[in-house]
This record gives C-alpha cells, structure tokens and sequence, in this order.
C-alpha cells in the first residue's frame, strides 16, 4: 500500500498524546471558570476534533507521497488514532457527573484532572516496566514521565 502500511492497531504514542491533551483540556476549561456542561462538551468534542485531524493528516501524506489511501488504510489508521479519544472517556466521564449534578462543577474537575494524570503516571509507569522489568525502575519512570508529561501540559496551558 504504501507509506504508513505497517501502522499498530494499538498507536500508544496516540494513547500517551490523548492523556496530554486531555489533562491539558480539562486544566484550561477549570481556569477559565467553565461549567461542568460547557467543560464535558468541550474536552468531548476537541478530542474527536484532534482524532479526526490525526487520521486527517496520516490520510493526506499518504496522498501526498503519491499514493492513493485504500479504504482500509484509513480504517487502520482511524483504529490507530482512536486512543486520542478513549483518554479521554474517564474524565470526560467525571465531568459529565458534575454536569448531572451528583457532584459540584470544582470536584468534577479535580477528579477529571486527577484521572487525566493518573493516566500519565501508568503510560511511564508501563513504559517503565516493558523496558526495564523491574518495579523500582518503573516506578521511577513513571514519576518520571507523568512529571515530564505534566510539564507539557504547564506549557500548553501557559501559551493559550
């Protein structure tokens, strides 16, 4: 087929770039004094936004390095991309809680946030693991990277 053929089903740089995103989201909808309804909607509907740009994207180089993307070419890398969208499903899920009211608008945040950073913490702590084998140095790595991923998302946060 071409450029992009050989694409994992299961993309965890899409996995790990989804938790970035999301807890990126859910930290500037909380400063900007949105409601619960108005965060759930926007982080549900930006991650599906970035998920359709990424297969978007993939589809056009493709394209662009002269070949014409087969159907199933972009079933795969729609599969590929979709962790970008299930990062999100447990905050986004906790948001939706405060939206229905079992919670106020500030827990559902800190809850989103939490699960968003918990979910940096485990992508190190599993990168950790599958490269080390061993719990300390994984458990490092995971401190590690969730302290690097929370860095980008400082940085997110600050430029917009």
């Amino acid at each position: 087929m071409g450029p992009g053929d050989s694409r994992p089903e299961f993309d965890y740089a899409a996995a790990v770039y989804g938790s970035v995103l999301v807890t990126a989201l859910v930290g500037a909808a909380f400063e900007a004094q949105l409601d619960a309804r108005t965060m759930t909607l926007t982080l549900l509907t930006t991650i599906l936004v970035f998920w359709l740009a990424h297969v978007w994207s993939e589809v056009m180089g493709v394209r662009l390095a002269g070949t014409i993307p087969r159907w199933r070419h972009v079933r795969r890398v729609a599969v590929s991309e979709w962790p970008v969208v299930e990062a999100g499903f447990v905050p986004d899920a906790l948001l939706a809680l405060a939206w229905a009211g079992v919670y106020s608008r500030d827990t559902g945040a800190e809850l989103a946030m939490i699960a968003a950073v918990l979910q940096l913490g485990a992508w190190g702590f599993a990168a950790g693991w599958r490269t080390q084998h061993r719990p300390v140095p994984a458990i490092v790595t995971g401190v590690v990277d969730c302290a690097f991923g929370l860095a980008i998302v400082g940085l997110e946060v600050a430029i917009h």
